[in-house]
């Protein structure tokens, strides 16, 4: 290994990621008798038992675990392998799925190997964060990551699977549908994605039951809705940690309209997006990629903390492929010392809990990087 160049070394940070997913799972499986600090996993996990009993699958099972299952039914289904081993054992395997997905999507970006080790230490602590709380958001991003790496290797047919199982799972997926214009046969590309639909969608029914199957996407939806009117209750200040949640707790009125920065932001997409000449270019279809990523978290009631690792993988490939000026660097240091530590010991708490948290700040330095790119997409600024 060339001296000083530890850092890019793909066998060391794949090390690194495996061992944080290793290390997470079983730290917090043991930390409690209840296993509360892995409930999203309880939840994760339980959710194919009640698949396969035909039990309601968006109901309150106290005695399994607190909150609520939020995912499609065919989430319920994929958990299977999970389901049927001892929970210390498949929690760590989840953390190490987690991690090591999207090690593995970053690493296969097309760049070279400094931007991509770049890319994995801006990502790392975030990781982190996300593993400790035994999230599915790793997964999702990375699910979004290959969908855009399969269609500028001109595989369509696995790019739209991922789409549509992402839609399935958590509607996130939906912004993959981003790199249709990337395609070079945008047609079959269509196709693809209505088959996949049909295959995806039909089977929570062909498991299921007809029956079952429609009442599980019924409740699904509602219980997506109820959880959108619980997010934007300012007085609740886990989640909302996004543009519309922070500018509902700095002015102080929870009846702020998410229209207010979805609609110029929306418009905002379109402009940026719709410049067919530059489809077919590498670099806007990789900072098209970051733009994405970030805006799922700025525009979605349901950002919080652990799940702005979804975010993450955008302000790395913005900053790699950046010209890295001063006030990039600044901007860099910034987002990732109050999006990424601020939920960490490591950040003062009378700032995190009297300034982060209390007006939903998290966000705010993901929304200058998201403009930031906006202005390179734009301007079609290459990197150095």
């Amino acid at each position: 290994m060339e001296v000083g160049k530890w850092y890019k070394n793909p066998w060391l940070l794949g090390f690194i990621w495996i061992l944080a997913g290793i290390l997470t799972g079983w730290k917090q499986y043991m930390l409690t008798g209840e296993h509360s600090f892995v409930n999203n996993f309880v939840i994760f996990k339980s959710s194919f038992g009640h698949f396969a009993h035909h039990l309601p699958l968006y109901l309150e099972y106290p005695k399994e675990y607190f909150d609520l299952y939020l995912y499609g039914p065919v989430f319920a289904i994929l958990m299977a392998p999970f389901a049927v081993l001892p929970l210390g054992i498949s929690v760590v395997m989840w953390n190490v799925l987690n991690a090591g997905l999207l090690f593995w999507a970053l690493m296969e970006l097309p760049l070279g190997i400094s931007k991509k080790s770049g890319i994995l230490w801006i990502v790392l602590n975030s990781l982190l964060t996300a593993l400790l709380n035994t999230q599915f958001h790793a997964i999702c991003i990375s699910m979004i990551i290959w969908s855009y790496i399969f269609v500028q290797r001109g595989r369509d047919f696995w790019s739209a699977s991922l789409i549509v199982l992402g839609i399935l799972i958590k509607f996130y997926g939906i912004v993959g549908l981003a790199f249709f214009f990337f395609s070079k046969d945008r047609w079959r590309f269509a196709g693809y994605l209505v088959f996949w639909l049909v295959v995806w969608g039909l089977l929570p029914f062909m498991l299921g039951g007809m029956t079952y199957g429609w009442r599980c996407y019924g409740e699904w939806l509602a219980i997506l809705q109820h959880k959108n009117e619980l997010n934007v209750d300012i007085s609740n200040f886990r989640t909302d940690v996004c543009v519309m949640g922070m500018f509902r707790r700095i002015t102080g009125d929870g009846t702020l309209s998410n229209l207010w920065f979805l609609v110029p932001s929306m418009l905002l997409n379109i402009w940026v997006y719709f410049q067919p000449k530059k489809w077919g270019d590498l670099v806007f279809q990789l900072r098209m990629l970051a733009f994405v990523s970030i805006y799922l978290m700025l525009a979605s009631t349901g950002t919080e903390s652990p799940t702005l690792v979804m975010a993450m993988p955008g302000l790395g490939i913005w900053f790699m492929l950046s010209e890295q000026k001063r006030w990039q660097w600044v901007l860099l240091v910034i987002t990732l010392l109050i999006s990424s530590f601020s939920p960490t010991d490591l950040f003062p708490k009378f700032l995190r809990e009297g300034y982060i948290i209390r007006y939903g700040l998290m966000i705010l330095p993901l929304l200058g990087v998201w403009l930031a790119l906006a202005v390179d997409l734009l301007r079609g600024k290459r990197p150095l």
